[in-house]
């Protein structure tokens, strides 16, 4: 395929077709007039794609039936190939042609009208999956490292989630969520297992899905999130239930030393809904952000292994590491156990001597004894807490 679409695709030379993870691509069995329907099988699924038949680059392509939004007259200046497929330039707006798509997330984003995204302002879908997403150019600036400006990102994805939690908050769902890692850990061919009991307070709703601070910009001095398309990452692994917003956070941060993480992640947890980021929402021992670094990372495998690229040595590193991180949490869980039962047994004791009949009164040393297992218990559980992973 050349850059512009058409019959003859030569999609191995397209950076968005994931080239060592297809097996072949058959026709489908879809209609949508200016495209041509087919099925592009991987090693783990078969996904609907969806190619265009003409000229992208010509106006009268862009005349399309059953569109959604503010759809204007477009007069195609540029055409670049792109990582979700084809970007294309207009006078006052771009456009996504998407081959490949989930479940039309980047209309879901439009909808939730929120000011600090740059969401599609119109588009076309088939079948529930956006194919077309128009936006309005920006004139923006990158945005730097230093930092304040993480914090204002971490600010403004907070926002972000805030707006998401008024329209969708669903109850903790840790068997779906460790049933993607159930997913990924086979598919990357990775040795590790990891599950995590998420606390209560770690909620799904909607989130970004493709956020990292690369699609963080600066428009007149505030920090406006772009990037706001599924596209073939979400089509690949496609997520069977809403994730929760910290998901977002682990899929910035991953990137950033330790200095960095840290205004980023203050900078979320000062706009986000307060039980997102309570302790017990980013306890280490209950998976907390490491968790979802670890799925970000096998994510970052999956793709690189899917189109054939080199594995960054920060993803072989933490997916290295995760076996130290799971004997650190194991000792530390076998400080809580014990600190329990020591807790436990002077209520019981206590019972047993006030309640049960013929009990005997116990002795000084019996109280003593009592009270130094309550107390070596409360050690230990400050010790368990102690041990858990700083949150970020």
């Amino acid at each position: 395929m050349d850059e512009t679409g058409g019959a003859d695709v030569d999609l191995d030379s397209e950076p968005w077709f994931p080239t060592v993870a297809a097996n072949s691509v058959t026709d489908g069995a879809e209609s949508l007039p200016g495209f041509d329907s087919k099925t592009l099988h991987v090693r783990w699924d078969s996904l609907p794609m969806l190619l265009p038949s003409g000229d992208i680059s010509s106006s009268e392509w862009w005349n399309h039936a059953n569109t959604w939004g503010d759809f204007p007259s477009l007069k195609p200046l540029e055409v670049l190939p792109s990582p979700i497929g084809w970007k294309v330039l207009f006078a006052e707006h771009f456009a996504w042609v998407l081959p490949l798509d989930e479940d039309g997330h980047g209309r879901r984003l439009s909808e939730l009208n929120h000011a600090g995204l740059n969401a599609a302002i119109g588009g076309l879908q088939h079948e529930g999956r956006d194919v077309i997403l128009i936006y309005n150019r920006l004139d923006s600036e990158e945005l730097p490292r230093d930092e304040k400006h993480l914090r204002m990102a971490g600010e403004t994805l907070g926002r972000f989630h805030a707006h998401c939690g008024q329209q969708l908050s669903t109850p903790n769902d840790e068997r779906a969520w460790n049933k993607r890692l159930d997913v990924l850990e086979p598919r990357t061919r990775s040795a590790t297992k990891w599950r995590a009991p998420h606390s209560a307070d770690t909620q799904g709703t909607i989130t970004h899905r493709n956020f990292g601070l690369d699609n963080c910009v600066l428009v007149d001095g505030n920090v406006i999130i772009t990037g706001c398309a599924g596209g073939v990452y979400n089509a690949l692994v496609p997520s069977d239930t809403p994730s929760p917003a910290i998901r977002d956070v682990a899929a910035a941060v991953i990137q950033l030393s330790s200095d960095q993480k840290r205004s980023f992640c203050e900078g979320w947890a000062s706009t986000a809904p307060k039980h997102w980021s309570s302790s017990r929402a980013l306890d280490s021992h209950k998976g907390g952000l490491l968790i979802w670094e670890y799925e970000q990372m096998l994510e970052h495998r999956l793709f690189h292994q899917a189109w054939g690229r080199d594995e960054p040595t920060q993803v072989t590193g933490h997916l290295a590491n995760i076996s130290s991180v799971q004997s650190g949490m194991y000792q530390a869980r076998t400080l809580a156990a014990a600190g329990l039962i020591c807790l436990v047994i002077p209520p019981f004791a206590a019972f047993y001597w006030l309640l049960y009949p013929g009990a005997p009164v116990p002795t000084v040393n019996d109280l003593g004894g009592v009270l130094a297992l309550g107390a070596i218990g409360a050690l230990l559980r400050r010790m368990y807490r102690a041990a858990a992973p700083d949150p970020w």
